[in-house]
């Protein structure tokens, strides 16, 4: 007898049971990575908003320069300063997207993530759209995670699977321990050992 099922079927590696069981493409660890990520994206931004409305005397107002649009404006020092202050929280955020992402490729989606769910929030909050001022220092701060993470997750990739291992730690302590000081260490690699 006949049967479609056999000239049908479907890989392993292919059937959704599997791609759900890698790390990457688990919908349960992306979840939390995004959720990490939002959590730290606000409170670096807390943390920078409290630091300088300290540092300045300005009454502590986290709800308007936190999840408002109102207070970004490029015209006033005021504006200026929280809009800075917002990009050094994308640079700060730099870091935390390596270390929770970590892989290149997934980057920009996170980075572009971060910030869709941040013009959700001040949306909902403010209950209309936000001024163009606004969006263009998205873009900038987008731009910032986009880039710098990209590159600094390219790095850490690059250096766990080429660098990793190249030095044997208990050789070069046994080199630098018969050094003096001022010389400098060598630090030879025996290939035919590796083969």
């Amino acid at each position: 007898m006949f049967s479609m099922r056999r000239y049908l079927r479907v890989p392993n590696e292919l059937k959704p049971s599997e791609l759900f069981k890698q790390d990457s493409l688990s919908p349960g660890k992306i979840t939390l990575q995004i959720i990490l990520l939002q959590i730290f994206y606000y409170s670096t931004a807390m943390f920078l908003f409290y630091s300088w409305g300290k540092l300045v005397g300005y009454k502590i107002e986290m709800k308007k320069w936190l999840i408002s649009w109102e207070s970004i404006d490029f015209t006033n020092g005021y504006g200026l300063t929280i809009s800075m202050l917002w990009l050094a929280d994308s640079l700060i955020c730099v870091i935390f997207l390596t270390v929770i992402v970590g892989r290149s490729k997934l980057a920009w989606d996170f980075a572009i993530t971060i910030h869709a769910i941040n013009f959700i929030v001040v949306y909902v909050y403010s209950g209309k759209l936000p001024s163009f001022s606004w969006f263009f220092l998205q873009f900038l701060s987008s731009l910032i995670l986009i880039f710098l993470g990209t590159w600094t997750t390219r790095w850490k990739e690059l250096r766990e699977t080429f660098f990793e291992g190249m030095i044997d730690q208990e050789e070069l302590h046994s080199i630098g321990s018969n050094t003096h000081p001022g010389e400098p260490v060598p630090v030879v690699r025996d290939l035919e050992s590796q083969r």
